[in-house]
């Protein structure tokens, strides 16, 4: 049984995200003083008393006519998809201030939805602001609810309603694997989100710095649930002026550690910037699986036969420590290519899933030791006597040496390109530690 589908929604500034928050445990959400923050769709699984539902966080609805920002009408168009795709509409307004026009715009929008509406009244935090409340009867939305979500005071209530004939049963299962498309700002990161899912979750804009919160979309491919992560893009820390871009950077850092596998993305019309080399190192470092997507191929004037191996080449001068992962050119414009992201992803995510046995793994020490042995080096001749692999995604192999000293980079980079060259673990880094016996 689908788990049924909550959104949350009223105009800017009323406190969507710090409700948002308040029901899921977690600071998920973008919170910020600023009108607006929300632009994008963001969902997340919870439970209240049993019943687990999808709950989604949507940026203020701006009626018709009214205009605040270049994003105002894509980021309603976004609400109000999510308004249609909901079981229960929670429609928030903020109790301070009372009843606004805005406010009676999207009832009379709500109530032709026909939709099942809770009217919830925020930031009612002392027994006397609640006389204030009663002024939003004129909503025509039924009995208004009185809520702190900053407190938290009238949120159980207020979930009691929600969920009030929604069924009990388990949460359903985990995704097969988590995917995040990461890049710096506008190099197509929500357009190719959006081609993979087929729907308009995430806002498109030709203007850097669009998305700021990350946005989870489960798509079933081939049998498989892979969970798509849309992030913010990722700035120099020179170039984070508002506490907001800082938050968005934290949750793109956050979307990295959760993923299993990353969607690089590469604008190949400007080549390769010192910020693309700083996010590889943080894909690199956190031993994620990684695809290297070089978008915008369709502005590449004159392409000739080598000019993708050039790109390729031009990108590993930077960045020499991604060699391992695979690699390809698209346009998320024309969608030239697209269709091989999540059949790549999948490769890259059984290529890191793998473990070797105990004695393939030491048969392989073996040969490789007598085709190069260590070389003296801190005093003494390395010598390996067994390995395992302790762990997989990312691959780690444990070496039960005579003295950890003896044993130089190189010839650990030497038993890294080994390991690779006879297990393959396309897309992954590995890891090759070693212990004294």
């Amino acid at each position: 049984m689908a788990l049924r589908t909550v959104a949350i929604v009223g105009r800017p500034n009323v406190g969507k995200s710090t409700l948002f928050n308040r029901i899921i445990g977690e600071r998920r959400s973008v919170v910020h003083e600023t009108a607006g923050v929300t632009r994008d769709r963001v969902a997340e699984t919870t439970d209240w008393a049993g019943h687990p539902f999808i709950l989604l966080d949507t940026g203020g609805i701006i009626p018709f006519g009214e205009t605040v920002s270049e994003f105002d009408a894509v980021v309603t168009e976004i609400a109000r998809n999510a308004i249609d795709e909901s079981d229960v509409v929670v429609f928030l307004v903020d109790g301070k201030v009372g009843p606004m026009a805005w406010d009676e715009s999207i009832a009379r929008d709500l109530r032709r939805t026909g939709k099942a509406v809770v009217l919830a009244v925020n930031k009612i935090e002392k027994p006397a602001e609640e006389l204030a409340v009663h002024e939003f009867h004129a909503l025509g939305l039924g009995d208004p609810h009185p809520i702190s979500a900053l407190h938290g005071q009238g949120v159980g209530d207020l979930l009691d309603l929600i969920v009030e004939g929604f069924p009990s049963h388990e949460v359903e299962t985990p995704c097969d694997c988590k995917v995040a498309i990461l890049g710096r700002p506008n190099v197509g990161k929500s357009s190719m989100l959006n081609i993979l899912t087929g729907r308009n979750d995430a806002l498109v804009s030709e203007i850097p710095g669009t998305t700021r919160d990350s946005i989870h979309t489960d798509l079933k491919w081939h049998g498989k649930t892979i969970r798509l992560i849309d992030t913010a893009g990722l700035r120099r820390k020179s170039k984070v002026q508002e506490a907001v871009e800082v938050f968005s950077n934290m949750r793109t850092i956050r979307s990295l550690e959760m993923a299993d596998v990353v969607v690089f993305m590469v604008d190949a019309s400007t080549g390769v910037v010192t910020q693309d080399s700083k996010i590889a190192g943080l894909i690199h470092d956190a031993g994620k699986g990684v695809v290297v997507a070089f978008n915008k191929w369709d502005l590449i004037p004159d392409k000739e036969t080598n000019t993708h191996k050039d790109h390729w080449e031009e990108f590993l001068r930077e960045v020499p420590f991604l060699s391992y992962a695979p690699w390809f050119t698209l346009s998320a414009l024309t969608r030239q290519r697209t269709g091989k992201i999540l059949e790549t992803v999948w490769q890259v995510h059984e290529e890191r899933s793998k473990r070797i046995s105990t004695s393939k793994l030491n048969d392989f020490l073996e040969k490789t030791a007598q085709l190069q042995q260590p070389r003296s080096h801190g005093g003494g001749l390395g010598k390996i006597y067994y390995g395992t692999q302790v762990d997989k995604e990312p691959p780690t192999f444990m070496l039960s040496v005579n003295e950890p000293r003896f044993f130089a980079r190189n010839y650990l980079r030497f038993l890294n390109n080994q390991l690779r060259k006879e297990y393959g673990f396309t897309g992954s880094r590995i890891f090759v530690k070693l212990k004294k016996h």
